[in-house]
């Protein structure tokens, strides 16, 4: 049943690379942003340990910045895939980190955190060279890059977390933090299929998933704390197939009385069952992406 499994998984995603390429073909860059390409965030040379940052055209000042991390199951996807979402966030004002990082079965779980908070440890001590302020940092991700950077929040918020994934503190703080239609627990049952699911616990926690050191603390479930957590913004949609687990996400972090807030496209609007998953990343520039866009930036710029 594994090897099936995987066979699903692989198809599924070969599928969405394909659609994907076909929308980058049809769009075209934010006019006015300017970008450092291809940094290496670890002398390592491997390419999923690249990140760019993007600007505003002459940009001569320090930016507050945004650490994007993209979505693609865990398995799929690179930096390109955000490359116009990412521009189009840099054109209201900020400095955008576009990050790689290693995908399963190349690694796992811990492996992809430690990309992260590679990328993060490098902002800290190279982000003033490309434009980026680290008195505002803010990360994001969506779909699963969702779940990756609201972990990565509160384990740097947290000198326990840090022990436990083997990392230091950052030298600065993240101030805010927003999830695109996320995953925000792979253990949840997040495809909805038994065998899809074990195997996606199989390849980022192992033979033995509950036996991994990090199963336990894996999710913002296990490791934020109101009172130390930044403020966090959730976007879903009606139509996302994940609008489930963001509005249990919503609930939780309400219950738990963390500084959150909800953006979603109106639920009678005219375009709603077609603002599926990840809408505002795949088309930024289409008028529910602006929308949308333009709430996450307000949102940081609150801050």
């Amino acid at each position: 049943m594994g090897f099936m499994a995987r066979k699903f998984i692989d198809l599924m995603w070969k599928l969405i690379g394909k659609a994907d390429q076909k929308r980058l073909s049809s769009q075209t860059p934010t006019p006015g942003v300017s970008g450092d390409r291809d940094i290496p965030y670890l002398e390592d040379g491997d390419v999923m340990h690249l990140l760019d940052v993007y600007y505003p055209e002459g940009t001569d000042c320090l930016l507050p910045v945004i650490v994007d991390v993209h979505g693609g199951g865990w398995v799929y996807g690179t930096k390109e895939i955000n490359e116009y979402f990412c521009m189009s966030l840099s054109s209201r004002g900020f400095a955008v980190a576009n990050i790689n990082y290693r995908l399963a079965p190349g690694t796992d779980l811990k492996g992809q955190v430690d990309d992260v908070l590679g990328a993060l440890h490098w902002l800290g001590e190279h982000g003033a060279e490309h434009h980026c302020d680290l008195e505002s940092v803010f990360i994001m991700g969506d779909s699963a890059g969702g779940h990756l950077s609201s972990l990565c929040a509160a384990i740097v918020a947290d000198p326990y977390l840090c022990e436990r994934y083997g990392t230091t503190q950052m030298p600065y703080e993240i101030r805010g933090v927003e999830v695109n239609h996320t995953a925000p627990d792979v253990r949840d049952k997040m495809f909805g299929m038994k065998g899809i699911d074990r195997e996606m616990l199989r390849l980022l926690f192992g033979d033995n998933p509950a036996g991994n050191p990090i199963y336990d603390i894996s999710t913002i479930y296990d490791t934020a704390k109101a009172e130390t957590y930044p403020p966090i913004l959730v976007v879903t949609s009606k139509a996302d197939p994940l609008h489930t687990h963001s509005l249990q996400l919503m609930d939780y972090l309400r219950e738990k009385g963390f500084r959150c807030e909800l953006a979603m496209p109106d639920e009678n609007g005219p375009n709603v069952s077609k603002l599926s998953h990840v809408f505002n990343v795949t088309d930024p520039y289409c008028e529910e992406g602006r929308e949308i866009n333009d709430r996450i930036a307000e949102f940081f710029k609150a801050i």
